[in-house]
């Protein structure tokens, strides 16, 4: 395609021309014309459409399809009873009438920590949270998914118990605890330090040796 350029053009525009001056009106030129002609029926043969002679309805007809996608490569308008759907977690969806909003739901922290729901989504700040609280330190527990481990220090006098307070209370029971610590002592009366007895928030550590001690203890429950 181009702009009218045959003789008494005025900068690509036509002009009727003025006889007072001399100047002739714009001629138009069988190129210029023959650009236009090819240029409209293209429009129409894209379309699917073919040419009339006489029918006036046609380059409005291509049109129309082209931007209804029912023509060339389909990037016009997409009819609005096409479905936006939604399948495994997704919900939400609908016609193309109006604007939808796609929704994944999220587990919470609690939702992973029972296990037992599969119809949301885990992010990475819930799983933490579901796989549960920490303290590392030297005296610390760590949760994974309802399983608790408690580790700590302690010291005990000689011939006598220690109670230990564990940094965090097992919500249901502690069911097992152990500790080391001790020396070497051959005395069958000199045994070294064991628990004597353990709760959901500690355990108590009894020593029989004639010297005191101290160790550190472990403990598992849920």
């Amino acid at each position: 395609m181009h702009r009218i350029d045959g003789p008494g053009h005025v900068l690509n525009h036509f002009s009727s021309g003025n006889p007072a001056i001399g100047q002739q009106a714009t001629m138009v030129t069988a190129e210029w014309s023959d650009d236009v002609q090819e240029n409209l029926c293209r429009l129409i043969e894209e379309a699917g459409i073919a040419l009339v002679k006489g029918d006036g309805m046609q380059l409005y007809a291509a049109v129309l399809a082209i931007a209804a996608g029912a023509a060339g490569a389909g990037g016009g308008a997409v009819p609005t009873t096409r479905q936006v759907n939604t399948a495994g977690l997704a919900t939400g969806g609908g016609d193309l009438a109006a604007d939808r909003t796609i929704t994944v739901p999220k587990a919470s922290a609690a939702d992973v920590a029972t296990g037992t729901d599969d119809t949301k989504a885990v992010t990475a700040l819930a799983l933490q949270g579901g796989i549960g609280g920490a303290l590392l330190a030297g005296t610390g527990y760590k949760t994974i998914l309802g399983l608790v481990f408690v580790w700590g220090t302690y010291t005990v006098s000689a011939n006598s118990s220690v109670n230990i307070t564990f940094p965090t209370t097992f919500p249901t029971m502690c069911t097992h605890c152990d500790v080391t610590g001790g020396r070497l002592d051959y005395g069958a009366q000199d045994n070294n330090p064991f628990v004597s007895g353990k709760s959901a928030s500690g355990a108590t550590v009894f020593n029989a040796g004639d010297t005191g001690t101290s160790g550190t203890y472990f403990a598992i429950g849920f």
